[in-house]
């Protein structure tokens, strides 16, 4: 196993009161990125994930597990804590929103 990253995971820039985000952070145990990583299986996905696709390899790694894990975690992070770095948030309209 790749030796990993323990700081406490980043919300980037949010709108979130201090109390809202210290809350959130605590639901979803982002200060303790261990157990963020325990609960969402990210080690086993990051091995699996590790594996460079074609395009990938022509820009090369120099670790490409923890390259993985990363990823992963900021994808497992902004599903489960969608008011993280809301600048790069999907805009959700309705059909009739656009007319």
């Amino acid at each position: 196993m790749t030796a990993r990253n323990d700081e406490p995971l980043d919300l980037g820039a949010t709108e979130l009161s201090a109390a809202e985000e210290h809350r959130i952070r605590a639901e979803h145990d982002l200060d303790r990125p261990r157990v963020f990583d325990e609960r969402n299986a990210v080690d086993d996905r990051a091995e699996t994930r590790s594996t460079l696709l074609p395009e990938e390899e022509h820009a090369g790694s120099a670790d490409p597990e923890a390259q993985a894990r990363e990823v992963l975690r900021d994808s497992d992070l902004r599903t489960e804590v969608p008011e993280s770095a809301p600048d790069t948030m999907i805009e959700r309209r309705r059909p009739e929103d656009t007319a």
